[in-house]
């Protein structure tokens, strides 16, 4: 309950915070629903009742677009409660005093993008990831994780995603045939405290607009796995964010060829697996219908998840066939353009396993490809925090240090603005205002 309490009075100043007084014109309309996104464990998170002075760090605050140097922020109960320099601050009596020396203090890491594996939410937690969201299996199958009694991430959880017969993934989506129906999973998707909601490739066009209706009317945003569906469509329905780059790979290539493409996969979903390596293969990424879908995702301010850890491939791997290295190529070659043109790209993992890192660090090992990409570094260091808590709608309480906010923090060795790969050096992680052990 306390917990509860807690997280409800930044929620409230949060709101107090964005609101303003209504014009005349504004009382006339219709006002919107308040909402509330709360990950699943909530109140299984315990908050720190310690006064904690980490002095003399670099601080990356998640906004800034530089470090502050030698600086000092002090969390108490739990909370943010005062940032700035060394010898501007007055420390508590009482404050357990963390040297910064050497290190680099910033916001906890969000995973827009996780599914599971057993016992990973546990590893992934004391390797900076603060928070997650598993954006497709069923709210109930992580149970089996929080029943254990080890700390976890803050689980922001979706339940199924949303697919048509015959679905792809039949034990991790609601299949839905109409509008009734999609209605009775909106139902009851709510009612079970999902924090978002996903679309998955079969689902029509008009069903995606169905769902985003229904959504957004409670505040939820709404993502999509397309592949099959061209992505400027699925946005002007409603979609909020595209998961994986192969989603916006159909509205990169003639209609004609899309269409076959379309049909190949709705006639066996397994076929997205070879095809959308050997569609990549022949992208011109540097193309008008490149440039337009870019300024597209720009101007609608669509957020973006690339997991390109998932779909690399390297030429040693392929044998005599080099599809799917071109292929990926030119994935990273697009993401380049995406991020050089400021799209609201965003880090997701896909889940902790990978072929080219060890499992568990996933999430590291996609920053350092966006950085392959060529995206800055402080860049990519936004788009894991203070950009995921504003796709996950929740940046009025977390993303960023600042005075108010939820104590998620991230201590690690050396400087990763200089060098991404000083993200793998995690010295400590602290959740609520109490360091994970």
């Amino acid at each position: 309950m306390k917990n509860l309490l807690n997280w409800l009075g930044i929620v409230l100043l949060g709101v107090l915070s964005c609101c303003s007084p209504l014009s005349t014109t504004e009382e006339k309309q219709e006002k919107k629903p308040t909402f509330l996104i709360i990950e699943a464990n909530s109140n299984e998170i315990p908050i720190g009742n310690k006064t904690i002075a980490i002095v003399g760090v670099s601080l990356i605050d998640g906004l800034a677009g530089s470090p502050m140097e030698n600086a000092s922020v002090i969390v108490r109960n739990g909370i943010i409660d005062e940032i700035g320099n060394v010898g501007d601050l007055s420390i508590p009596n009482d404050a357990e005093i963390i040297s910064g020396e050497g290190l680099t203090l910033m916001p906890g890491l969000i995973d827009a993008h996780y599914h599971n594996s057993t016992g990973f939410p546990a590893i992934i937690l004391k390797r900076g990831i603060t928070s997650l969201r598993d954006p497709g299996i069923w709210i109930e199958d992580y149970d089996g994780e929080r029943q254990k009694g080890d700390p976890l991430p803050r689980l922001f959880l979706t339940g199924p995603h949303l697919d048509m017969p015959p679905p792809t993934w039949p034990n991790d989506c609601y299949a839905v045939r109409d509008k009734a129906e999609v209605k009775e999973a909106l139902d009851y998707l709510i009612s079970e405290g999902s924090t978002a909601i996903k679309v998955y490739h079969r689902l029509s066009l008009g069903l995606i607009k169905e769902v985003c209706d229904i959504a957004h009317a409670h505040g939820l945003p709404v993502t999509g796995h397309l592949e099959i569906t061209d992505a400027r469509q699925a946005i002007l329905a409603g979609l909020d964010g595209i998961e994986h780059v192969t989603s916006l790979g159909s509205a990169l290539i003639p209609r004609k060829k899309a269409e076959v493409y379309r049909q190949r996969i709705m006639a066996d979903s397994e076929e997205r697996k070879p095809g959308r390596y050997e569609m990549w293969k022949d992208i011109d990424v540097n193309s008008k219908a490149a440039d337009s879908l870019i300024n597209f995702l720009v101007a609608h301010q669509t957020f973006l998840t690339p997991t390109l850890g998932t779909f690399e491939r390297r030429y040693e791997d392929e044998k005599q066939d080099s599809t799917a290295t071109e292929g990926f190529q030119n994935m990273m070659a697009f993401i380049g353009r995406c991020q050089e043109a400021n799209v609201r790209i965003v880090v997701g993992s896909h889940g902790p396993w990978n072929n080219y890192i060890e499992q568990g660090w996933t999430y590291q090992y996609e920053m350092e490809l966006l950085a392959k990409t060529g995206m800055d570094n402080m860049k990519i260091i936004q788009a894991a925090t203070i950009e995921n808590a504003r796709f996950f709608k929740i940046d009025h309480r977390l993303g960023s240090i600042e005075k108010g906010k939820q104590a998620d923090l991230v201590l690690v060795d050396g400087n990763p603005v200089a060098d991404i790969k000083a993200m793998y050096n995690i010295n400590k992680v602290m959740l609520n205002g109490k360091w994970v052990d």
